[in-house]
């Protein structure tokens, strides 16, 4: 017997993978031809990192529900109360809204210029320049540069800790030189912010944020 439940996937890979959801479910992506053996064995020996992702899981579970049930919200990486209210604004109180549609006007209204103002200093200290910045309601990204170098940032990094915000900034206006995530282009982020894997690594913690409001 297995010690996790899980979902195996087989393909024509040659490499396994283990990934671990939000929701604590294991998702095993392995060769066509593994054996449930196989498989397991190799589970075994990522026990350890299996279980520190549960574990780190589990732990943000109670705040993690608070803000999917929208009775609180994240404002530079710290959580506040959401209250309800007939405009939509940020102050010292918590993050005041009239529904679930009012998260957007309330975020980018009150830390949109910020932000904003922070970007035009990223940009100088990187010498790379967007042809504008504007922000959007993402369910699958943090930020995006198109073809003409206009960078649309999700309004939920107005969030996230401001030194990950930062990270999205350098790895979005690294996009105007590199329209991919070639070599060269993560060399050019690690010029700009050799530590990018730190925030990276940080930036995955706030995933599940994306599929809310």
């Amino acid at each position: 017997m297995p010690k996790y439940e899980y979902t195996l996937i087989k393909s024509d890979r040659k490499t396994y993978t283990i990934k671990v959801t939000e929701d604590n479910k294991i998702i095993v992506r392995a060769p066509q031809r593994a054996s449930l053996r196989d498989v397991e064995n190799v589970i075994a020996g990522k026990r350890g990192w299996i279980e520190r992702a549960m574990a780190f899981n589990s732990a943000n579970n109670l705040a993690r529900q608070s803000v999917k049930d929208y009775r609180a919200a994240y404002v530079g990486g710290d959580l506040v109360p959401v209250i309800k209210s007939t405009r939509n604004f940020i102050d010292g109180a918590g993050v005041h809204v009239t529904g679930e549609r009012g998260f957007k006007s309330a975020y980018v209204g009150t830390l949109g210029g910020y932000f904003t103002e922070k970007f035009r200093e990223v940009e100088r200290a990187c010498n790379l320049k967007a042809a504008s910045v504007s922000f959007r309601s993402y369910t699958g990204r943090w930020g995006c540069c198109d073809g003409n170098c206009n960078i649309i940032f999700n309004f939920k990094l107005l969030m996230l800790p401001q030194s990950v915000q930062k990270y999205v900034m350098v790895h979005e206006l690294c996009h105007t030189i590199h329209h991919d995530h070639s070599k060269e282009f993560w060399q050019l982020v690690s010029r700009f912010m050799p530590d990018w894997k730190r925030y990276r690594a940080e930036l995955k913690k706030y995933t599940f944020l994306i599929r809310l409001y």
